[in-house]
């Protein structure tokens, strides 16, 4: 199917209720379906913070790495997502490192053009703000999981979540075990093992990547 930009900049939530004159003129000065092949680095903590990103495709982690260069995933990019929306008012470099862990497509939208819109139309401001409540509910859900928390009953909760965003007691694994080992703050060995104890107590059913909540 071919890629409608459109569809694509009204599908983020940041321009959720803008009017269709406007999600057109974003689409036009947006850049659209950029490819990076896995392994490649969207940005690191040198990296200006200049443009908002959408996933169309693909899967993109980002992560930080401590003083002893141990990478910690700090949230996953996938289909729709969009990440660095404080770029449309913030001048500044990242934080934080993003990389492609599965072909993806990007698209974007820089400061300067988003500014431009602002001026018109304030309701993007709201949304905005809306988003940004969003992220910091998630980033709490994050500071609990990998907090007050044991290993079996972080996994547990994370694995509801997905299933609370995805409506289904059913449902794919979004991450590689490394990968979510990382993100809840445990080994992988820690997780497969507690994966196996949820499976024995009967809270959950694994065949491959497949997840089935009890």
């Amino acid at each position: 199917m071919a890629h409608d930009p459109f569809k694509c900049v009204q599908g983020a939530p940041i321009f959720k209720g803008l009017a269709d004159a406007d999600i057109a003129e974003l689409a036009k000065i947006s850049v659209h379906q950029q490819e990076f092949k896995r392994g490649s680095v969207l940005y690191d903590p040198t990296t200006p913070l200049d443009r908002m990103m959408i996933v169309d495709e693909g899967r993109v982690k980002v992560y930080q790495l401590n003083e002893n260069g141990k990478e910690k995933v700090l949230y996953m990019l996938r289909d729709g997502a969009i990440d660095s929306e404080a770029a449309l008012f913030s001048q500044r470099d990242h934080f934080n490192y993003a990389e492609v862990v599965e072909d993806a497509k990007i698209c974007s939208i820089g400061r300067e053009d988003f500014q431009a819109l602002l001026h018109r139309v304030p309701t993007v401001a709201f949304n905005l703000l809306n988003i940004l409540g969003d992220r910091l509910t998630a980033l709490e859900t994050v500071s609990a999981l990998t907090g007050n928390l044991k290993s079996k009953n972080r996994v547990l909760a994370y694995l509801q979540q997905v299933g609370q965003e995805k409506q289904a007691t059913q449902f794919i694994l979004p991450e590689k075990k490394k990968e979510l080992a990382s993100f809840l703050g445990i080994t992988p060995e820690t997780l497969s093992r507690q994966l196996k104890q949820l499976v024995a107590d009967g809270l959950l059913a694994i065949d491959g990547r497949q997840i089935t909540l009890r």
